[in-house]
């Protein structure tokens, strides 16, 4: 595993290490690899392969929010935390889907439950999820999952990028989703909270990265579990 900093403050920086070195070793898991920036294009330019990444939305030169769209592009699966003092670049951030966001001065207990997060879900998100259509089976990964819907007896799956019609039923999804942001709106639905964009009492509509959306259906009945639980999972960023 690696995990990079980009911040022009090297107390933060080092803070923010420390803290980290500390939760795996109460975790009693392996120390993974660290590295440290002040500026993402410094970042942007020795930095390949990255799981984690701790951006400071303020720098000079790339700003964090650009600096981890671009790390995204480059590790669709990466999680990445912005550090700041301020709740300005929320809209701005949330285009790229940021997993986190940190306030100054740092709270370790709240890092260590957002970390715990993040382990897991790197494992969900990387696990590859197998789409066995009438010609082929597609490997794609949970977290390219946008929603799926019934489509008679299977289903269809509408991933970022492609859509595929499945002949796996609701049932297999439902319990194959059951964990991290998915959640089953309507018999017919499951949507990936990450790709929510807005709601009403009977509708979703969800936006993948490269513009493009998604409606899926609301039932009235799981309107109120909805929202609560779409609450948390945005109050969780912060």
């Amino acid at each position: 595993m690696r995990i990079v900093f980009c911040d022009d403050d090297p107390r933060i920086v080092a803070q923010l290490e420390g803290i980290l070195r500390e939760f795996f070793r109460a975790g009693h898991l392996e120390q993974p690899e660290y590295s440290s920036y002040t500026t993402g294009e410094a970042l942007l330019e020795h930095e390949k392969k990255v799981d984690i990444a701790f951006l400071d939305v303020e720098m000079p030169g790339l700003s964090g929010i650009h600096t981890g769209a671009r790390l995204q592009k480059r590790n669709p699966h990466i999680k990445v935390f912005i550090v700041t003092s301020y709740g300005d670049y929320l809209d701005e951030a949330m285009k790229f889907h940021v997993f986190r966001y940190l306030t100054k001065p740092l709270d370790k207990a709240r890092i260590f439950r957002n970390m715990k997060d993040a382990l897991f879900q790197l494992g969900l998100d990387a696990k590859p999820v197998l789409i066995e259509t009438a010609g082929e089976v597609v490997t794609r990964y949970a977290d390219d999952i946008v929603m799926v819907e019934s489509a008679g007896k299977g289903s269809r799956v509408h991933t970022v990028g492609a859509a595929y019609r499945s002949l796996q039923p609701m049932k297999h999804w439902q319990k194959l989703l059951e964990a991290g942001s998915f959640y089953q709106t309507h018999r017919g639905f499951i949507v990936n909270m990450k790709y929510v964009h807005s709601f009403s009492s009977g509708s979703i509509t969800l936006r993948v990265p490269d513009g493009g959306s998604h409606t899926a259906y609301l039932s009235r009945r799981r309107y109120t579990d909805f929202k609560n639980a779409y609450m948390l999972y945005v109050e969780a960023m912060w």
